[in-house]
């Protein structure tokens, strides 16, 4: 995945929080999907199209990580968003 990639977040997923977490079934999958805090702010910030480096740039911004941790930390999160049917890249 290029750092100029744009993330975007596919629609059918139904939400509810719990807490700094959420649970999302996907209507076309019938599959459940638990999202801790950290995978939720990036479905968050996710809402609206956006890079990578601007996404990395964002969470870095709010947490206290050194950017190399925050991208491969990012990088894995959407890898399973991907795989799961949750977003696309290009």
């Amino acid at each position: 995945m290029r750092d100029d990639a744009w993330i975007i977040r596919h629609d059918g997923l139904i939400e509810s929080g719990l807490d700094d977490e959420m649970v999302g079934l996907h209507i076309e999958s019938g599959y459940f999907f638990g999202f801790n805090a950290t995978a939720l702010r990036v479905w968050q910030l996710i809402e609206r199209p956006c890079s990578l480096s601007n996404l990395c740039a964002a969470l870095g911004a709010e947490y206290a990580v050194d950017a190399d941790t925050c991208e491969a930390d990012v990088r894995q999160i959407l890898d399973d968003m991907k795989t799961n049917g949750l977003v696309s890249l290009s």
